[in-house]
């Protein structure tokens, strides 16, 4: 069985050990999910890579969307045909799809829908933070907030047929430690049956035109009211404890709340509240406000649970201290810990210090994310600088390529979001006057850089593209971009925007791939250098990668000048003992390293067999 196959075993009432990611395919698959689309998005990835492996076995369309926008829009669709589905990303690619998830409430789903957004506190894979528990107050999205595998697997299999019953999307937000952590999951049934399928034709009830509009927010409301009351008949609000002391706290911050109520024996001597979607019932805030004399809130990122404990207290007229990050008792920014926790409910309860670790752990050397040995985007931004040198602003975008960020190969001087590079390298050549580099995927191109590069020919920029398509999307799992699809082709698509100078070469064909940099570098307004070449580790995985001998170093040659390191910075090439040496197991044999060095100190060893 491979993993996460286990997903479509066990009997019901059994427990598996799942991932968070895989707890939320399952809890879907339980539901009688029907429909799946999603972008990848670390930390969301695994649950499309799942259903692309388990969908036919599962009975369920699946498809790996353009972007989120469609993604959405397409899951949607598929709603209103009747189906249950799911559209998966991660927190940025929810504000991608800010279009339509905002209109969507006030259409009214049909089958119910789910939309997985996995948060990611400390962005820690990701260019920013976000809380999207905001959604619910800002767009009338109802938001569930696991804490644990177990929590994802209910709220995923419940929030369909609660989507259903108020015709309202329904938001799943987990966080890294929540998708990337195991835990045990109780499984439920797997449905005999499912939705039956058909669109009924009714442009009154799905045309969001003004006088349509108006009606439809006032039918919102009362489905966000019942909402509310759903919610607060659920499971999500579980109330433990009897003492004057409250605690409230939601999403992985409850976790380790338990985890410090139980090391120290507080069971029964502090009231806990957890906070398990939103909004929260007033109901339940106002019971548990008035079963105790003060409150502590935990909960990660913007106060969003104590502004609403504080505004349900004032409602109620309950003049009790309530603590939390507005009062300095958390900090807003980054993601808990057991520890931060701890110290936290101890300074509250007055039980003094925790007692301090004593073991000394020495300090790692740092160890920043690097390229692959024989990334074809390593030797594509050393040949592209090496022709318009270091003055070039180069504008980087999401995906491998990051990575040319800072030495050794300073080709990344602006990044902020997926199809940026083009319309930051746009906007500081026209300003400046000077040509600038972007740099993109071709999985980025195709989620959001059609557009800018329009906006760029319309305005006639001079900018250099560089399309680098390694055929896959790499960073994210090896995912399927558009150009995975042999007859699918960058040069043509960008042909069709307008763009009269498209070049291409493959980057390891060196004096081909400078031949198209000089003359794109010589060239006016926008022109594009597609560089095509596999990405080497899903070459490896597929069992395809090129027979190329691995390099080695000639030490009688070598005069340390250190050429090979400075300016590449291969994995595959280290120092030991003082010596430049090629470590043969990572060298993929693209011979970047032989044409830095001005001694011919580096050279192929004999052929090698076909990696298997």
């Amino acid at each position: 069985m491979k993993a996460g196959d286990e997903v479509l075993q066990g009997r019901a009432g059994t427990t598996a050990c799942l991932l968070g990611n895989l707890a939320i395919v399952r809890g879907a698959l339980e539901a009688g999910v029907q429909f799946v689309s999603g972008y990848p998005g670390t930390p969301a990835s695994e649950i499309g890579d799942t259903f692309a492996r388990i969908a036919s076995e599962a009975d369920v369309l699946f498809e790996y969307s353009v972007n989120e926008k469609i993604a959405v829009e397409i899951a949607f669709a598929a709603s209103q045909a009747g189906a249950r589905s799911l559209c998966s990303m991660k927190h940025v690619g929810l504000s991608y799809a800010g279009d339509p998830i905002s209109t969507i409430p006030y259409v009214g789903v049909g089958g119910g829908m789910v939309i997985v957004s996995a948060g990611d506190p400390s962005a820690i894979t990701s260019p920013n933070e976000q809380d999207q528990r905001h959604y619910s107050s800002f767009l009338f999205y109802p938001v569930f907030d696991p804490a644990t595998p177990e929590d994802a697997k209910n709220m995923t299999r419940y929030a369909f047929d609660f989507s259903e019953r108020t015709r309202l999307p329904v938001l799943l937000r987990p966080t890294t430690r929540v998708c990337h952590t195991s835990g045990m999951v109780r499984l439920g049934q797997l449905p005999q049956a499912k939705n039956a399928l058909g669109f009924e034709k009714d442009p009154n009830a799905y045309v969001p035109i003004p006088a349509n509009v108006q009606r439809m927010r006032r039918e919102l409301s009362a489905r966000w009211d019942l909402a509310e009351q759903l919610l607060g008949e659920s499971d999500f609000f579980s109330h433990t404890g009897d003492g004057k002391h409250g605690i409230v706290a939601g999403g992985v911050p409850y976790a380790y709340l338990d985890q410090v109520i139980r090391e120290l024996g507080l069971e029964s001597d502090v009231s806990v509240l957890k906070v398990g979607a939103y909004p929260i019932p007033e109901s339940v805030l106002s019971e548990f406000l008035a079963s105790v004399e003060s409150v502590l809130v935990v909960e990660e990122l913007t106060p969003f649970i104590e502004d609403t404990v504080t505004l349900s207290a004032y409602r109620n007229r309950v003049q009790i201290p309530i603590l939390g990050k507005r009062t300095g008792h958390f900090p807003e920014a980054f993601e808990y810990s057991p520890e931060l926790v701890e110290d936290a409910v101890r300074n509250y309860l007055q039980l003094g210090a925790r007692a301090k670790r004593t073991l000394d752990v020495p300090e790692l050397p740092p160890r920043p994310p690097v390229l692959c040995a024989g990334c074809s985007h390593r030797t594509s931004f050393y040949l592209t600088r090496k022709v318009f040198g270091k003055k070039t602003v180069y504008c980087n975008d999401i995906g491998c390529y990051t990575l040319g960020y800072g030495e050794v190969l300073d080709s990344c001087d602006t990044v902020l979001c997926m199809g940026s590079s083009i319309t930051q390298a746009s906007g500081i050549a026209r300003m400046t006057g000077e040509r600038a580099v972007a740099y993109i995927g071709d999985s980025t191109f195709f989620h959001s850089g059609l557009p800018a590069l329009v906006n760029a020919v319309q305005a006639d920029d001079a900018v250099t593209v560089v399309i680098l398509n390694n055929y896959v999307t790499g960073m994210t799992g090896f995912q399927p971009s558009p150009t995975t699809t042999p007859h699918f082709n960058i040069e043509d698509a960008v042909k069709g925007l307008g763009v009269h100078t498209v070049l291409s070469a493959n980057p390891f064909e060196e004096d081909l791939a400078l031949d198209v940099l000089k003359q794109a570098r010589g060239g006016t307004g926008v022109n594009v250098v597609v560089f095509n070449a596999p990405c080497v580790v899903n070459e490896t995985k597929l069992g395809t990668r090129m027979d190329r001998p691995a390099y080695e170093v000639d030490q009688v040659l070598c005069n340390e000048c250190s050429l090979c390191v400075r300016l590449i910075g291969c994995p595959a090439i280290f120092i030991e003992d003082g010596r430049y040496v090629i470590d043969q197991e990572l060298c993929d044999g693209c011979d970047l390293c032989a044409s830095v060095c001005n001694r011919g100190a580096i050279h192929a060893l004999a052929p090698v067999s076909p990696v298997k």
